[in-house]
């Protein structure tokens, strides 16, 4: 097998999801072929990335810092046809991996555009006056890797059929590659979930923190909720990155509506504090109206942890019957489910063994492996 030089494309990791998939495709696909060199090009200065400095790297993998404007989306694409490109040919890249499902004109390189934002083909998740601009746009750049790249990828199946349909072009050289959990968080699920019974009156969501996310809905439920007998010490626990602004009017509105108390917004929080929500929490609640894969939510049943989640996007896909479905804008359903799973000791149960027996469809380690399969086809032919 030949020792290939792939260089990842990062700089488009711009939430807590997106970085978490970049890095661990990053580092999986270095575990996967050590004898090839990884690198990984993330932005300095940029709060988000800064945290790869802290990350323990595989021999074979290696960080390229882009310079703080390329946070800039114009800076960026400056950067990727000038400096970037010049330096992957310079240091002799045989393949690219694009992790926001784009080729960059004129790069000469082959390129794997890996599809993971449902956002521009579901004007659902749209809440600017320049979101429909923004998404034909992404379309078209879209539209033109499918006809570029040598291989597409996508997080889901949902996603290749959506973005396929609306693009009418259907890549030759293709194929899904599922999003993972790590293999110990599967390993411990398997041997020592951890336990239910005990476990405070507190539903979470871990998540970028936005309107089409939905946790304004999750917060308007609570008041009700309240109300049900047993429910009266019911907590919200939000954890993701959150505009100030928007953190400012969740808080104002769980005020507004007498839940102030029930509501907390954490913000973004460390892995080890994921980790405690997930295994402390009755349930997961993700009414997020796009989502490519939901990744938290597979996160979440390796913690023994039952999921709530919208019946929309490639939620279904992924979770099968492990998770309770609500339709995204069905107010009364997500009141009457929430109350059912986390007062329900049987049903709750159910839902954390089919949640352990779905998540063994997914690792980043086989998802490495996968990648590294479609990088080696599409890079051997440019290997140096």
């Amino acid at each position: 097998m030949p020792s290939l030089h792939i260089l990842i494309n990062g700089l488009s990791m711009g939430s807590g999801g997106g970085y978490t998939v970049g890095i661990e495709l990053f580092l999986h696909i270095g575990l996967a072929r050590p004898e090839w060199k990884i690198t990984l090009a993330v932005i300095s200065g940029n709060s988000l990335h800064e945290e790869a400095k802290s990350l323990s790297l595989p021999a074979n993998c290696n960080l390229l810092w882009a310079p703080p404007a390329t946070a800039q989306i114009r800076a960026r694409m400056a950067y990727e046809r000038g400096e970037f490109a010049a330096w992957a040919r310079s240091n002799h890249v045989s393949a690219i991996l694009q992790l926001n499902g784009m080729v960059i004109p004129g790069i000469g390189i082959p390129t794997l555009a890996h599809c993971q934002d449902p956002w521009p083909y579901r004007p659902e998740a749209w809440d600017r006056k320049t979101d429909a601009l923004k998404a034909f746009l992404k379309r078209r750049a879209n539209k033109q890797a499918f006809r570029q790249a040598a291989f597409v990828g996508w997080t889901s199946g949902y996603l290749k059929d959506l973005m396929c349909g609306r693009l009418g072009v259907a890549p030759t050289n293709c194929g899904v590659i599922y999003n993972g959990i790590p293999d110990n968080w599967v390993k411990q699920a398997q041997t020592a979930m951890p336990p239910y019974a005990g476990r405070p009156l507190d539903i979470v969501t871990i998540s970028n923190v936005a309107p089409y996310k939905q946790q304004e809905m999750v917060i308007r439920a609570m008041p009700e909720l309240l109300k049900r007998p047993g429910l009266a010490k019911l907590k919200y626990r939000i954890a993701g990155h959150c505009p100030p602004s928007y953190a400012a009017y969740l808080r104002r509105l769980a005020a507004e509506i007498g839940v102030a108390d029930a509501v907390i917004l954490e913000g973004r929080v460390s892995r080890e504090r994921i980790v405690e929500l997930f295994s402390t929490a009755r349930c997961y609640v993700l009414m997020s109206k796009c989502e490519s894969f939901g990744l938290p939510a597979i996160e979440a049943m390796a913690f023994g942890t039952p999921v709530i989640a919208a019946d929309c996007c490639a939620i279904p896909e992924v979770c099968g019957k492990a998770a309770q479905l609500c339709g995204m804008d069905d107010l009364s359903g997500l009141i009457n489910t929430v109350e059912r799973v986390v007062l329900d000791p049987s049903l709750a149960g159910e839902m954390r063994r089919a949640g352990l027996s779905a998540l063994r469809r997914y690792s980043w380690r086989k998802a490495g492996e996968q990648m590294a399969e479609a990088m080696d086809s599409i890079g051997k032919t440019n290997a140096h």
